[in-house]
């Protein structure tokens, strides 16, 4: 009866650990003047009394000269009675014992070791949590909440390599099962690389980031992240603008003004244009100080000259174009249609310079193609363009980024 009562409990509590079908031995009772104190330290927590509960708790370990099926018991409410009373660790060195006695189903041995587990990472003995943690996953455990604990544990110990193992390693796992990693577990790898000072592996989470859970914040960290990598080439300055623009986070003048600037440099001035039309239109610009004003403003007039003449000259261009050496002014070319909105003339130019080759940046002039694709609102296409980008250069980088964001609509 007792033992019955001592499982309902556990449930009741919400324990997480449930002792469904302790095998009783013939030899299993308990003696009198143990089991008296402990049916009224039952009692006490039915009632919700759980600090009083203890003492006649310990009535009955004090009795002496316990069984190992009394000490079993006794262990059971202890833990029950410990964990009411908000005793974390209490409870979870009571349950250790329930666990040590090996009376239990694989099963209920599996989720008391669980349990137990997550109250050590709650009571914040790290070491505890761990042992516990790898005690669950060596029997079996493959609950991904439940071996992320591993992960959480050694971070709040401050072991940041170790924390980067488990966490990669359960993020790796739950990828492979065709899960998506929880966003609690990305940024806890994040941090952990952060702490490493591990700059590679902080891009490649924050790609993981976005692309299961993308937001503005992110994908400002993710981009600027890319674009601070060792040997990032500032050709491709621009294009992390543009990866900036797409995703929301242009949000100061001197962004839209370096953009611009670029694009101009590029040639590129439809493309300097709409960043200046934009940077206007959301009051970023035109609206500072009067010499800043005056400098926007200026470039403005500048940018609008240069489109109007190039709009009217470009098409003059093409014979001289297409009878060049290498593939380059046919693919600037193509992206100077595509940025004044004429994509049906602009992709098909970038395409025959890629073919032409000869180019001196290749994968820079394919990331220009997957980034004309977007535009044109050929999502697929654009991330078919983007699978060939190789290189070292950064511009693989943010091909990944732009085939993330191509994917999510």
């Amino acid at each position: 009866m007792l033992l019955r009562s001592i499982r309902f409990l556990l449930l009741a509590l919400g324990l997480g650990a449930i002792l469904a079908s302790v095998p009783a031995m013939a030899a299993d009772s308990l003696r009198p003047e143990v089991a008296t104190p402990l049916q009224q330290a039952q009692k006490l927590v039915q009632a919700k009394k759980f600090k009083e509960a203890i003492k006649p708790i310990e009535q009955a370990e004090a009795v002496g000269g316990l069984t190992p099926y009394e000490s079993f018991i006794v262990a059971q409410m202890r833990g029950t009675a410990l964990a009411g009373a908000g005793d974390a660790a209490g409870s979870a060195a009571a349950f250790e014992k329930v666990l040590a006695a090996k009376r239990l189903p694989p099963e209920d041995q599996l989720r008391i070791t669980e349990a137990v587990a997550g109250t050590y990472l709650r009571a914040r003995n790290y070491p505890k949590a761990i042992e516990w943690t790898e005690a669950y996953r060596d029997a079996g455990g493959k609950r991904p909440e439940t071996l992320g604990y591993l992960a959480q544990a050694y971070y709040f110990a401050g072991n940041y390599k170790k924390a980067t193992e488990e966490a990669s390693r359960l993020i790796a796992a739950t990828e492979k099962a065709g899960g998506k990693p929880t966003e609690d577990d990305l940024k806890l790898l994040i941090s952990a690389q952060a702490k490493n000072e591990d700059a590679a592996g902080y891009a490649q989470t924050m790609e993981k980031m976005v692309r299961y859970h993308p937001s503005r914040e992110y994908w400002n960290d993710a981009i600027r992240r890319a674009a601070a990598k060792p040997g990032f080439s500032r050709n491709l300055e621009l294009d992390m603008y543009r990866l900036l623009r797409a995703t929301g986070n242009m949000t100061k003048a001197d962004d839209y003004m370096q953009a611009a600037q670029l694009a101009s440099l590029a040639k590129l001035h439809g493309e300097a244009k709409s960043l200046l039309d934009e940077g206007y239109e959301k009051k970023l610009l035109g609206t500072g100080t009067a010499a800043e004003t005056e400098r926007q403003n200026r470039l403005r007039t500048l940018v609008e000259q240069k489109a109007k003449e190039d709009r009217a000259t470009i098409a003059s261009a093409d014979a001289d174009i297409n009878a060049a050496a290498t593939g380059d002014p046919l693919v600037k070319t193509g992206m100077a249609y595509v940025t004044y909105g004429d994509s049906a003339k602009g992709l098909p130019m970038i395409e025959q310079g890629l073919k032409k080759g000869q180019l001196k940046f290749p994968d820079q002039s394919r990331l220009q193609l997957g980034y004309a694709y977007y535009l044109a609102g050929q999502k697929s296409k654009a991330r078919d363009a983007l699978k060939d980008v190789k290189g070292t250069d950064g511009a693989a980088d943010l091909a990944q980024l732009w085939s993330i964001l191509a994917g999510q609509g």
